[in-house]
């Protein structure tokens, strides 16, 4: 069948069903860069050429069996001018997918969004697309939550593949669905992240500049290592909240006010032993505390008083594994490293034999089952190996979206990751399409 690849990206759409057999005959991305990658990857696509911004190139799409869109999520119109859902969708990207679809009809859609589009607009937005393909004549199904007695997200993890990426998937037909059009996966699948990881001999010398720890990166999972070898794992459990060490022996006001609420007596009190004069000002003195503690409201929301009083309970019954030098060092990183989120319950406490992440949410640690989700926005969060001591290379990152090793991506670090945290998995998309065409 043909199929068109709009807002195609690095072309996981592409990958899947050319190796299901289909044919490519339109494809539009609108980054030029992205383009070029993609004729190079995709060289027999029709007349080789990648358009760019669906929005000036949509009367261009010939002809097609299959359209597939891993599509923005864009709130839509909330107007009253009771023009019905064509105009709902009015200055949207999928506004002109529905252009597409208006004018080709072909029989089948695939289409992506981001995990939480099932709730996006307090569901609002997943209901204007069904009901704006139901009057287009298409049979629908969305991967809803399991609850409501839908499929679920689908990650890669629950088809066999070490990336853990829950996605929002669209299908639709001109008639009738298949009576299992999406795969359910298996939610308890175990994978590894071994299967996809480079040996040694096969990283060049671009990998080994690109994925090695910073001094101050490779210090701070140190650190908090030297802390967890100190904690008996029988008798100090490590806890399932986000650890913050800025709340270690902290002593600011918190449950019934904030400091900013608080008297000059009482901030001088609660920062003893760090004022670094004996004058200071209030604003100085709110300096010297966490960063997060310095909101200008009367109270905190309830989730971070309890974040603050389960941190300081645990500290207090743990506190004689810390020993004055550690807590002093910690000060010495940035705020986000002093704060660790352990969801490895259970497992070997070493750091260097899990899976992390530097977030701004603190040093996430997970299980060597899975990678995290390559994130699009930054390149800042790319996972690291703990094993190999080392960032994800571009080949493994690659691996994790299904794409084979030699599938060309940007040229710079950055831009390659952020587009392969926008590519939709190709083995998610092939189990789709053999769901859907069965």
């Amino acid at each position: 069948m043909k199929f068109v690849d709009l807002f195609a990206g690095l072309g996981g759409f592409h990958q899947a069903l050319r190796t299901l057999g289909h044919k490519c005959v339109f494809a539009c991305e609108i980054d030029s860069e992205l383009r070029e990658i993609y004729a190079d990857n995709f060289p027999d696509i029709s007349d080789k050429r990648i358009f760019g911004d669906i929005r000036n190139c949509k009367d261009d799409v010939p002809n097609h069996d299959i359209l597939c869109a891993g599509f923005p999520c864009q709130p839509f119109s909330k107007s009253g001018t009771q023009k019905g859902l064509k105009d709902k969708t009015r200055g949207t990207l999928f506004h002109e997918i529905l252009h597409v679809l208006e004018r080709r009809r072909p029989e089948y859609v695939i289409l992506e969004n981001v995990g939480n589009f099932e709730r996006h607009d307090e569901g609002r937005t997943w209901k204007i697309v069904r009901e704006s393909l139901e009057k287009l004549r298409y049979d629908v199904q969305g991967t809803e939550h399991v609850t409501s007695g839908g499929v679920g997200l689908l990650s890669p993890q629950h088809l066999g593949f070490p990336h853990s990426r829950e996605r929002f998937y669209i299908v639709a037909r001109q008639g009738k669905l298949p009576s299992e059009p999406l795969p359910r996966g298996d939610r308890s699948c175990v994978t590894s992240l071994a299967d996809i990881v480079q040996s040694a001999d096969e990283l060049c010398e671009r990998d080994h500049v690109e994925t090695v720890l910073s001094n101050q990166q490779w210090d701070c999972i140190e650190h908090w290592n030297a802390l967890l070898s100190k904690l008996p794992q029988l008798e100090a459990e490590l806890p399932s909240f986000p650890i913050w060490g800025d709340e270690f022996a902290a002593t600011y006001p918190f449950k019934n006010y904030t400091p900013s609420a608080a008297s000059k007596k009482e901030l001088q009190k609660a920062v003893n032993g760090h004022l670094p004069k004996s004058r200071v000002t209030r604003d100085e003195l709110m300096q010297l505390l966490p960063n997060y503690a310095r909101s200008e409201v009367e109270q905190f929301p309830p989730w971070k008083v309890e974040f603050i009083r389960q941190n300081r309970a645990w500290f207090k019954k743990y506190s004689r594994f810390f020993g004055k030098q550690w807590l002093s060092k910690l000060k010495e990183f940035p705020p986000s490293l002093r704060k660790l989120e352990w969801n490895c319950q259970g497992e070997e406490r070493d750091l260097w034999r899990h899976v992390l992440q530097f977030r701004p949410s603190g040093l996430r640690v997970k299980r060597y089952s899975a990678s995290p989700s390559l994130v699009a926005m930054t390149s800042t969060q790319i996972p690291i190996l703990g094993p190999e001591h080392r960032f994800l290379t571009r080949v493994e990152a690659l691996r994790l979206q299904g794409f084979p090793d030699t599938h060309r991506v940007p040229q710079y670090r950055s831009t390659a990751f952020k587009a392969l945290g926008n590519a939709v998995h190709v083995g998610v998309v092939t189990a789709i399409a053999d769901n859907l065409f069965a």
